[in-house]
């Protein structure tokens, strides 16, 4: 399996091969183009070259057919009969509209072609290459001789280019080879720009494998304007992972800071001989109950979040008894009298898991630290709710009163604790844009107020 996914993840395609066969695919298409181009364009002007060239040869051409009597011209004559057509390299063919050889030049007559007519084309308006006896020639329609009774006949003029061909194909040659270099320096150009271009995605990977191997947090914010919106959106997941695994981590931690005191309330539930089987059985179940609300609780915080818990009223006094009910038993040893100074029907806009949370870290906080009495108050402030827990212990030391809602962060190092239940007090307080302060109680020990709007 390893081998086939390894097989599988070689074949798949790359980005980079695609940009660098598609670039490259295109220059050696245009670089063939523009060679042919260059070569059509090359053969157009030697035409046009030759084609003007034939006008300057005309009179040789009359003296050619002048002299083999077949064009009489009077005034001419003498002008014609002083020229030398030997001097010129054009050879001249008559030819009858049937493509029979009516007469031919010297030099024409030398390629010992039976009826070199047949080689010519029926329409050529247009100089045209002929190989004739081994040789390169152009043969151009000069014009047509009408003779009386005679149909249109034709008059070809021809011109050895063997050296002309040669060149071009030594054109041809070099022409390509400057095409081909020119391909070759396009390419690793392309090649060097395509390196250059991805550079920020291979530094990108680079960046998300420190990421997993957690030698860096997030990704830089240099990246190419192209690749912003792909940054930006990698670091925010890349945030909302850390959250969420925080979020657990702390879910982990409160849930066991919950637990806590519930076990040791079922211990000491355990421990007390006065209680029937079926009231102990009863307790127990309540406590079970409890933890397993709190686990159902604390995995949901993991998951979505303080602000993903529904808001809705939850009654106030029913919490509180069940609360010291269980920390009675904990801290049996210890007579302590909890006064409820709020209407009995008194509810809070906060959800019902949250409420059980605030006030069992809250009242076992006072428990711990009271001497014999904890009140509970609750007073209406117009637009919010403030909550006040406070004791009859030693107090917070002021300098402690702001760092005790940090996590992992306690006033008292004698007592056993992890400093973690009032963190989570703060943060659910603040989910639901509220706050909470430590001050001075009127029992002269720590007063918690907690400040929680109506809607």
């Amino acid at each position: 399996m390893k081998l086939g996914q390894l097989t599988l993840y070689r074949c798949r395609p790359r980005l980079r091969t695609r940009v660098l066969a598609t670039s490259i695919g295109i220059i050696l298409v245009f670089s063939i183009a523009l060679a042919a181009l260059i070569n059509k364009l090359y053969q157009q002007s030697s035409m046009a070259a030759y084609s003007r060239d034939l006008a300057s040869q005309i009179p040789m051409v009359m003296a050619q057919l002048s002299k083999d009597g077949l064009i009489r011209a009077n005034d001419l004559t003498a002008w014609i009969q002083s020229l030398d057509p030997s001097s010129s390299d054009y050879m001249s063919v008559l030819c009858s509209p049937d493509n029979h050889t009516l007469w031919a030049s010297r030099d024409v007559r030398a390629f010992d072609i039976d009826d070199i007519c047949t080689l010519f084309p029926q329409q050529a308006k247009k100089p045209q290459y002929l190989s004739i006896a081994g040789f390169n020639v152009v043969a151009q329609q000069l014009s047509s001789d009408r003779q009386p009774g005679d149909s249109n006949n034709r008059l070809f003029v021809l011109r050895n280019v063997d050296i002309q061909k040669q060149q071009l194909a030594d054109l041809e040659t070099e022409t390509w080879f400057y095409i081909s270099l020119l391909f070759l320096s396009a390419s690793a150009m392309v090649i060097a720009a395509c390196h250059w271009s991805f550079s920020p995605l291979r530094r990108l990977a680079q960046e998300l494998i420190a990421i997993t191997e957690s030698r860096q947090k997030t990704l830089d914010d240099d990246y190419p304007d192209e690749l912003q919106d792909v940054t930006q959106a990698l670091n925010r997941m890349i945030t909302q992972r850390e959250k969420q695994k925080t979020r657990y981590r702390h879910a982990m931690d409160d849930l066991a800071h919950s637990l806590k005191t519930r076990l040791s309330a079922t211990n000491a539930l355990l421990d007390d001989n006065s209680l029937s089987r079926e009231a102990l059985n009863k307790r127990i179940l309540e406590q079970v109950s409890q933890m397993d609300d709190m686990v159902q609780y604390q995995l949901k915080r993991a998951l979505v979040g303080q602000c993903g818990l529904k808001r809705e009223d939850s009654p106030l006094a029913a919490p509180i008894e069940s609360l010291t009910g269980m920390l009675d038993k904990a801290y049996r040893d210890k007579p302590v009298t909890v006064v409820q100074a709020f209407d009995p029907h008194a509810s809070l806009p906060i959800h019902h898991s949250d409420l059980m949370e605030l006030l069992g870290n809250l009242l076992e906080n006072a428990y711990r630290f009271c001497l014999e009495q904890v009140t509970v108050r609750l007073d209406d402030q117009g637009e919010v709710w403030q909550l006040t827990i406070e004791d009859d212990g030693p107090g917070v030391p002021e300098c402690y009163r702001e760092s005790i809602f940090q996590r992992g962060v306690r006033a008292d190092q004698l007592n056993p604790g992890t400093g973690i239940g009032l963190a989570v007090c703060d943060e659910i307080i603040a989910s639901y844009d509220g706050n909470i302060h430590v001050t001075e109680s009127a029992l002269q020990g720590a007063a918690f107020v907690l400040t929680l709007p109506k809607r």
